[in-house]
């Protein structure tokens, strides 16, 4: 969705019930364009510089009202740390356990329920399918580091 105008954001916000004040606008424009599944603080430091009279607890309520209004939901992992995304299909996360990236996955199949077993009087509200383990940036990392260690101990042996 990069190169969101501003007329086409300010009438997704009316279409969702949300007048399209300036925060509002710049925070839809700044999800939509950054998937990298930010917290309220990360979205301030980023439009901050823009919008001066931009505060925590403004860009926290925005995206209260989005989540609430299907703007945009929330992604929770292991951590009580609130993360957004503005991708709304359902999707799969990793969590990266080293750096902390979340990186979006393909479709969650329609057949998820089933397949693990959810009884079919069971009526879920939510869906939410997180992997956790080492990015590939971090794996590679790792690896990088131990071959080092190997190598520095086999040149320390007499």
């Amino acid at each position: 969705m990069a190169g969101l105008d501003p007329a086409t954001i300010k009438a997704t916000l009316r279409a969702h019930g949300l007048s399209p004040s300036a925060p509002r606008v710049a925070i839809y424009a700044w999800l939509q364009t950054h998937h990298v599944h930010p917290t309220v603080d990360v979205i301030y430091r980023a439009l901050r510089p823009k919008l001066k009279s931009l505060s925590r607890t403004t860009v926290y309520n925005v995206l209260h009202a989005f989540v609430e209004k299907g703007l945009a939901n929330v992604v929770r992992s292991e951590d009580l740390e609130l993360r957004y995304d503005g991708l709304l299909s359902p999707h799969a996360h990793f969590k990266c356990t080293q750096c902390g990236a979340i990186i979006d996955l393909g479709a969650i199949p329609d057949t998820l329920a089933q397949a693990v077993g959810l009884p079919a009087e069971a009526k879920p509200t939510e869906l939410a399918v997180l992997f956790r383990g080492l990015c590939a940036a971090c794996a590679k990392k790792r690896t990088a580091d131990s071959e080092q260690r190997t190598a520095a101990d086999a040149t320390d042996k007499p």
